[in-house]
């Protein structure tokens, strides 16, 4: 049975941060690959500064294209929508019935969990990965979910997609923050400006 993680996001861009905590998750539990997700819609966030579905997309397969261990799927933004975990694992189960998959989240992402849509099915299909968020310590796990949730040993990194956009509108360096072909592919397509 192959073992694969579930990294769902925006990557709205992807950065470093996202890659050593998939690098790091993959290696811990030493899961054959990391299926990187990009959403259509995240039904948590605000779309205002979202780039679109096919330029996240395009962002998450150039930051990853050179990694092993790293796949990436269209299944959330071909189906399109508000993007809800728990369709996306059954239709992955469904598609892969001889993978056990795991849920890749924050620690941020925990916190909130049980306000998920059906986080309960979730924490019922699928073991559950938190990896530490800055500003959230450690994750208080409700005791419904806890049987489902290992943490990560991955390094506390204070970056994010937010910081990474604020930094380019104001024409600021954001090398070695995202991969270069990523940072090609913003300006290229002037995004976030």
């Amino acid at each position: 049975m192959a073992e694969v993680g579930i990294f769902g996001g925006s990557f709205n861009p992807p950065h470093v941060a996202h890659l050593i905590v998939a690098e790091t998750v993959r290696d811990q539990f030493a899961l054959d690959r990391v299926l990187w997700i990009p959403n259509f819609s995240p039904p948590h966030k605000e779309n205002g500064e979202l780039a679109t579905p096919a330029q996240r997309f395009r962002m998450t397969e150039l930051a990853v294209q050179d990694f092993d261990g790293f796949a990436i799927s269209d299944i959330e933004i071909r189906r399109g929508g508000t993007s809800y975990t728990i369709d996306t694992i059954h239709a992955l189960q469904e598609k892969e019935p001889q993978t056990n998959f795991h849920l890749i989240i924050g620690s941020d992402s925990l916190r909130t969990f049980a306000d998920w849509h059906r986080a309960e099915e979730i924490a019922a299909a699928v073991p559950i990965i938190v990896y530490k968020r800055p500003g959230v310590m450690s994750g208080v796990v409700d005791p419904v979910f806890a049987n489902s949730v290992r943490f990560a040993d991955a390094p506390l990194l204070e970056l994010s997609g937010s910081e990474i956009r604020a930094r380019w509108r104001k024409q600021r360096s954001i090398r070695y923050l995202v991969p270069d072909a990523v940072r090609r592919y913003i300006r290229e397509n002037e995004l976030y400006l």
